[in-house]
């Protein structure tokens, strides 16, 4: 078994450049560090490190190895964290982290008893981060329903379509859904879920609607909307700046309003008496 003190100690001699330096770094003797990192490359059966007068080189195995080694530390970190009380790692999707999230993270703030991080990436990433014990909690725009995690409806966002001021629809409080058939929409994060929306909400219609562009983001697709390049379909609550300074035009469809699940997902066998419960519990109240 790889022991993860080694790990660490072949990190320090990594990312400081040589034995010397990852000594000072550690606290250990020059021989202890020497002494681990020849402990680790026996247990891997390979050499990681080659040593020479002008410093400390990986070796092409020990490349390959430092994802790895970097990966065991940060689990074993978040594993020592397990039960920490006074920590917490929130992992929120863009459009959620930056338009919905923060009214609800400072009321939070207010009755927390423990300290707490935000991180806001795509959904995949997110997704990712949930995975690899990188987050305790994430909230996201779509869930699939994978193994291990408990996960349930936070909020529905309703969705908007917006327009560029010059726009023939920009004058109108709402249009037919027929003229949705054949635009082409803007598009923002590629695992976004729009498109299972569109079939939800438009059936038939919505193989009609194509994505003229995948911009990455929602604050992408309201530029590229302002400078007259499309149309888009966003959570209203992106918009309402924008909207309300006369920047774009949030139209309606007759009929439908569209609405977006935002979820809270923890892993399945979270305790009751942690802050990722804590928090939920405050999401879902």
């Amino acid at each position: 078994m790889i022991n993860l003190e080694r790990v660490v100690t072949f990190l320090a001699v990594v990312n400081r450049g040589g034995f010397r330096e990852a000594a000072k770094h550690t606290g250990l003797s020059q021989s202890a560090v020497t002494q681990h990192v020849r402990r680790l490359e026996e247990s891997l059966s390979v050499n990681l490190i080659v040593r020479n007068n002008a410093g400390s080189t990986l070796t092409e195995e020990g490349k390959v190895f430092l994802p790895y080694a970097e990966n065991l530390v940060r689990t074993g970190s978040r594993a020592c964290a397990l039960f920490d009380t006074n920590r917490l790692v929130i992992g929120a999707s863009s459009n959620i982290g930056i338009y919905v999230l923060p009214p609800h993270l400072r009321r939070f703030k207010k009755t927390a008893t423990c300290n707490f991080d935000v991180v806001i990436g795509d959904n995949l990433t997110i997704v990712k981060k949930l995975e690899n014990f990188e987050v305790d909690v994430a909230i996201m725009e779509w869930w699939d329903q994978r193994e291990g995690f408990d996960a349930c409806v936070w909020r529905s966002e309703a969705l908007a379509v917006i327009v560029p001021v010059e726009h023939p629809w920009a004058k109108l409080a709402s249009i037919p859904l027929d003229w949705l058939k054949g635009e082409k929409l803007l598009g923002g994060e590629t695992s976004s879920g729009t498109g299972r929306l569109l079939q939800h909400y438009f059936g038939s219609v919505a193989d009609s609607i194509g994505v003229s562009m995948q911009l990455g983001s929602t604050e992408a697709v309201k530029r590229a909307v302002q400078a007259g390049l499309g149309i888009s379909l966003v959570i209203s609550s992106s918009v309402v700046d924008e909207c309300e300074s006369g920047r774009l035009r949030s139209v309606k469809i007759e009929g439908i309003t569209p609405y977006k699940n935002l979820y809270v997902i923890c892993r399945g066998n979270m305790l009751e008496n942690t802050p990722s419960a804590h928090f939920k519990k405050f999401l879902l109240q």
